[in-house]
């Protein structure tokens, strides 16, 4: 069984390169396309396990030459009610990993960047450990807390997505909190700055979206 999955899904992949070397370094992965996905597994050499979706978006002849690799199929209607990346999703937590990362999941159309953002929400989703994930940031729903170590400088952003976050204390950032809360709508909880070297994140209740940038100062809109 995977213990971690990497779902590809149909948005903006960005930098080729990280995506390959940050899966690369992943053991015992299980690596599930969404069709739309498929162009950018071709450009970054990764072959997928999985392939779901609508197939809508996936040439029949490159599907066909998967199929003979052994790569698995799974086909739904284009009418169908969900998302690919939800029906990815669905099929990853069915092999109950110990983490899920979701790439091409950001930028592009704000609908389905909104609509992936709270399929972390999924009551199934919520005891596993799952990232949106791309070159510039991770984004992940908070359960308890989290710590991060060798992070200096990195900008960390906390969003609530049920109508009040309550508890949330924070160390080791430029703007520390203790036992705070934070109401849906709210943005102070943006561009907080980690100021030590060990920093920590804490929430009692409600769902926080926690938002972390890899590097100092550098977000998409600056490139």
């Amino acid at each position: 069984m995977a213990q971690i999955v990497n779902i590809i899904s149909g948005g903006c992949i960005g930098d080729r390169d990280f995506v390959r070397n940050k899966i690369a370094r992943m053991e015992n992965c299980l690596i599930i396309c969404c069709d739309g996905g498929v162009r950018h597994l071709q450009q970054t050499e990764i072959k997928p396990d999985v392939i779901i979706g609508d197939m809508d978006s996936i040439d029949p002849a490159q599907l066909a030459n998967y199929s003979e690799q052994g790569v698995k199929i799974i086909k739904y209607p284009v009418g169908k009610d969900f998302t690919d990346t939800e029906l990815a999703l669905d099929y990853a937590i069915k092999l109950k990993p110990e983490a899920i990362y979701i790439w091409a999941a950001l930028g592009g159309r704000l609908d389905h960047a909104l609509s992936n953002v709270f399929l972390l929400e999924k009551d199934e989703v919520v005891s596993i450990k799952t990232y949106l994930i791309d070159e510039y940031c991770e984004a992940f729903l908070l359960n308890g807390n989290v710590s991060f170590s060798k992070s200096l400088g990195q900008t960390v952003s906390l969003i609530a997505l049920s109508p009040q976050v309550e508890g949330i204390t924070l160390r080791g950032f430029q703007y520390p909190l203790d036992d705070a809360i934070l109401s849906m709508g709210e943005s102070h909880g943006v561009s907080n700055i980690i100021k030590e070297d060990y920093a920590t994140v804490s929430v009692r209740s409600g769902n926080l979206l926690v938002i972390r940038y890899w590097q100092k100062d550098i977000f998409p809109e600056a490139v």
